[in-house]
């Protein structure tokens, strides 16, 4: 494999001009059912086709190269074999070989990144634009040459030979010794602490088709260079097959799984190359019942080593009717991160002592019934079983742990896993570092020895490790199930300081929207990048982003509807380009914030629109607005005719509208606006009798001249509702109508004010007959007392410096 990947990689470096400006990064993750290749800012013009086992990406021109480690180095997308590069005269095309007849799925996110997803089941090609045909890859794409599964399988060997010959201790015993007695057996199965933990293997091989035919007869007939002829440890000869690896203990209850089949294994010799040939036996066995045996040992043989998609693929198509291989497909799909498989492969035993409590509780979301609370029953039951399951169904625990905010059960799930882990670092254990630096304030995250340094007590709860760090960020650059909750994190800290933790940051946020399938924690740390997107200016990609949380995870449907809602609703009420992508992001995904039962949003939108007179959108914007929220729909209908220039219009919605104060003020400027002061006046006087009230009725009783009415329609309006300006003209009104003293409504609303309340009072004591032309004298005269005032204490305060 590390052969091939170099002379790969000459193969790129020689058809790459020499001189390439542009590194085109392809990263790939895993996320259970389907694989997701993404390429970050990527040109345009780009095309693609599927066929062939292949997916064929042109660029318009050779300026490009790629970086293709997450393919071949560190295998994360296992629906992709291998890569290639194939240039033509002008266009440089990668060309990804698959390992399956997939359904491919291709989309664009806002940064011009190339979203691939890579899918079982039929070979189903799923566009960006559907509309358009489906292009098979070109003639070269075609004939490029992959690996055929006979060298995968082989590749596969080789690696387990290669990790088997790094061990100096038995991983799991494929054999039992056929003169130990049964009691011998019995207690053999008892588990022991291994003297030392086998680092994780984090480049897994491609998991084998579970249907595959079996290889011919003469496919097993090559000579095994890793052969030992210490035949104590190889597994069964032609004779027969292996004896599987059973426990002779009862299990614990009926149709439930004895847990010591995935405990510890003892120490002890073992031939390392025994995994290798049983796996040659198994695909070139053509006896049902001697695949049944060999594929019962091999599946757990393969968990033991931590190769859990192999264990997956072989348990699967052996556990329909075997508790022991169906527990086993359950066990390694949860270590593999396929939860939503495991969760139903594990559902039947989720009642079968705490092993099946926990495993059940490891793979479910945190909000399904049936999921226990973990005890310390559950930590000794997990305590026993090997160390490469051992660590993934404990960091599964733990970030379940965080969800319910249980910090102290998950710093035990914590160092249980991070023992398991031994040097190696994982997604999960940087999530719960994070977690647990927050909560208990002490840094958790890991020196460069992968060793936890916590600060002396006495200073605990003041030194705090950062929350961003290299490490959260090569988890949120990786497309994997943890990378929406690297994001949050990010996010988070992006609310806090808005500073981008790094370049694409944001677009990353936005590319959540087409995740799939998401848990209920995932849901909820979308919200939190939804936030920073928000913050952004990037109001239509966090709704989209909340609107892919209530897809995934019906469980997170109303809190995503909600805060969604309120996104728009603030965008309202902030500056003019807020408001308006606001009113765009509200058209854009109507059918997921508009409320059938709540008309407010909706009216909020058509209000905003009907400042610009857009009567359609207006129209369309109070479409199913229930009949509660009429009279506002109406008052905004209204408001945009008479905004857009036609005030008959807004009269006539008046006449048959629903009455309302702001459909009267509508009607009352459309009455101005036609200069009849005499409807302009009774429309008021009518409003007034339905107990209507608002500062525009007196403002335009003002402008009409009617002083009796402006006075009497300022006393109308809410005392909390009253504002100081038409506090001012109603008591000029009131002294032009022959009053001798301030009204009471006036002295009410400016009694917070009582250098302006003293120089209305003033004018009642010594002001001449007013005239209607002296009116606006008269304001002017208030409020050049109460500066002239101001003037003069200020000027004395800089000389005297005490106001005097």
């Amino acid at each position: 494999m590390i052969r091939a990947a170099l002379f790969l990689f000459a193969v790129i470096a020689c058809a790459a001009p020499a001189a390439a400006e542009d590194v085109l990064s392809v990263r790939a993750g895993e996320h259970g059912d389907y694989s997701r290749l993404v390429i970050p800012k990527a040109p345009a013009d780009w095309k693609i086709a599927t066929s062939d086992r292949k997916i064929e990406i042109t660029f318009p021109s050779k300026d490009y190269a790629f970086e293709l480690s997450d393919i071949l180095d560190k295998r994360k997308a296992h629906r992709v074999l291998n890569a290639r590069i194939i240039d033509n005269e002008e266009t440089r095309a990668l060309v990804l070989s698959l390992t399956c007849d997939c359904p491919v799925r291709t989309s664009k996110s806002a940064n011009d990144a190339i979203v691939i997803d890579i899918f079982n089941d039929t070979p189903v090609t799923l566009a960006e634009d559907e509309s358009e045909p489906q292009e098979p890859v070109s003639e070269a794409a075609r004939i490029a040459e992959p690996s055929t599964p006979e060298s995968m399988r082989a590749a596969r060997d080789r690696m387990i030979a290669l990790l088997a010959e790094a061990r100096h201790q038995g991983v799991v015993q494929l054999k039992i010794d056929e003169k130990t007695t049964d009691d011998e057996k019995r207690g053999a199965v008892e588990a022991t602490p291994a003297a030392h933990s086998p680092a994780p293997i984090s480049e897994t091989p491609p998991a084998p088709a579970p249907h595959a035919g079996p290889l011919p007869d003469h496919a097993a007939q090559n000579d095994d260079p890793d052969h030992h002829d210490n035949d104590d440890h190889a597994p069964a000869s032609a004779s027969g097959p292996p004896e599987p690896l059973i426990a002779a203990t009862p299990a614990i209850k009926e149709n439930c799984v004895d847990p010591s089949l995935f405990h510890e294994p003892e120490d002890g010799a073992l031939d390392f190359s025994a995994i290798s040939r049983l796996r040659q036996q198994f695909d070139a066995s053509v006896n049902e019942q001697e695949r049944k045996d060999i594929a019962a040992t091999l599946a757990l043989a393969y968990i033991h080593i931590g190769f859990f998609e192999e264990a997956a693929a072989i348990a699967s198509a052996r556990g329909a009717n075997d508790h022991n291989m169906s527990m086993a497909a359950g066990l390694a799909d949860l270590a593999a991160g396929a939860r939503r498989r495991a969760t139903r492969e594990l559902a039947p035993y989720r009642n079968c002592g705490p092993f099946g409590e926990l495993a059940y509780a490891a793979a479910a979301p945190v909000d399904e019934e049936g999921v226990v609370t973990m005890q310390e029953k559950h930590l000794t039951a997990l305590k026993a079983i090997t160390t490469e399951l051992r660590a993934p169904i404990a960091e599964w625990l733990g970030l379940n742990a965080i969800e319910r905010n249980q910090m102290t059960i998950t710093r035990e799930f914590y160092d249980m896993a991070k023992a398991a882990r031994g040097d190696q670092r994982s997604p999960a254990l940087a999530i719960m570092e994070n977690a647990l630096a927050e909560h208990f304030g002490e840094p958790t995250a890991a020196n460069e020895h992968g060793e936890i340094e916590k600060p002396a007590a006495a200073q605990a709860s003041t030194q705090r490790a950062p929350v961003v760090t290299q490490e959260l960020k090569e988890i949120a650059q990786t497309p994997g199930p943890l990378q929406a909750r690297a994001l949050a994190i990010l996010a988070d800290d992006y609310g806090k300081r808005a500073d981008e933790a790094y370049e694409g940051f944001l677009d990353d946020i936005a590319a959540q929207s087409g995740r799939r399938n998401s848990s209920l924690a995932e849901a909820r740390a979308s919200f939190t990048g939804a936030k920073a997107l928000v913050a952004a200016g990037r109001m239509r990609e966090s709704i989209a982003v909340l609107e892919a949380a209530a897809d995934a995870a019906p469980g997170a449907e109303d809190a995503s509807r909600a805060l969604a809602q309120s996104f728009i609703m603030n965008g309202l009420m902030a500056d003019a380009k807020t408001r308006l992508a606001a009113v765009s992001s509200f058209f854009h995904y109507r059918d997921f914030v508009d409320v059938k039962d709540n008309g407010d949003l909706n009216v909020a939108v058509a209000r905003e629109l009907a400042a610009y007179g857009a009567n359609e959108l207006v129209d369309t914007a109070l479409e199913g607005a229930p009949e509660k929220w009429r009279a506002d729909a109406d008052a905004v209908r209204a408001l945009s005719r008479l905004n857009s220039g036609d005030p008959h219009g807004a009269l006539e919605i008046a006449d048959q509208g629903a009455a309302s104060a702001d459909l009267g003020v509508v009607a009352a400027k459309a009455h101005e606006r036609l200069n009849d002061r005499t409807g302009t006046i009774a429309l008021i006087k009518a409003s007034l009798r339905r107990g209507e009230g608002d500062n525009e009725f007196a403002a335009a009783a003002w402008r009409a001249g009617d002083w009796a009415l402006t006075a009497d329609a300022f006393d109308a309006v809410p005392p909390k509702e009253r504002e100081k300006a038409a506090a001012s003209r109603a008591a000029l009104a009131a002294l032009n109508n022959g009053a001798n003293s301030l009204p009471a409504s006036v002295r009410e609303t400016l009694s917070d004010d009582p250098q302006t309340l003293a120089a209305l009072a003033h004018m009642f004591k010594s002001a001449p007959a007013v005239s209607v032309r002296a009116i606006d004298a008269l304001a002017d005269y208030a409020a050049g007392v109460k500066k002239e005032k101001d003037f003069m204490e200020r000027g004395i305060e800089a000389v005297t410096g005490d106001g005097r």
